[in-house]
């Protein structure tokens, strides 16, 4: 069976994949929530990937600033600033902030010298840092 161009694109049903997206946003208010919550990750990914991270997965797990900011123990604003990208957290907050968000900040180590084998460590990150 042989396609023709203008088929190229189109699902089975005859629409193409992004007549169906725009056909699902205008159907569903949630759905053209997520996409533009989405897109604002993905731009602030650009310039602040922790930031981006919090708010994505805060966003999956259907939490407000609020809630986060209460379980973490600290402020609505502190997360908002976050969130932002205008504020990056100290360890023990971000530790805090991703233990409410089910994860485990890891800190890696590797190595740079182009002349020597790559290597990485990773490990959790401490309760507490000392100089």
């Amino acid at each position: 069976m042989l396609v023709s161009e203008s088929e190229i694109g189109v699902s089975p049903q005859g629409r193409s994949a992004v007549g169906a997206a725009q056909g699902r946003a205008r159907r569903s208010s949630e759905y053209q929530e997520a996409r533009q919550e989405y897109g604002a990750i993905r731009a602030l990914r650009e310039n602040n990937w922790i930031a981006a991270h919090i708010r994505e997965r805060r966003y999956e797990l259907d939490l407000t600033q609020q809630e986060v900011a209460r379980r973490a123990g600290t402020s609505h604003s502190f997360i908002s600033k976050i969130e932002s990208g205008g504020h990056i957290p100290t360890i023990p907050v971000l530790k805090r902030v991703l233990a409410v968000l089910d994860e485990q900040l890891l800190i890696g180590i590797e190595r740079t010298n182009p002349e020597e084998e790559s290597e990485r460590e990773i490990a959790p990150a401490p309760d507490a840092l000392s100089a």
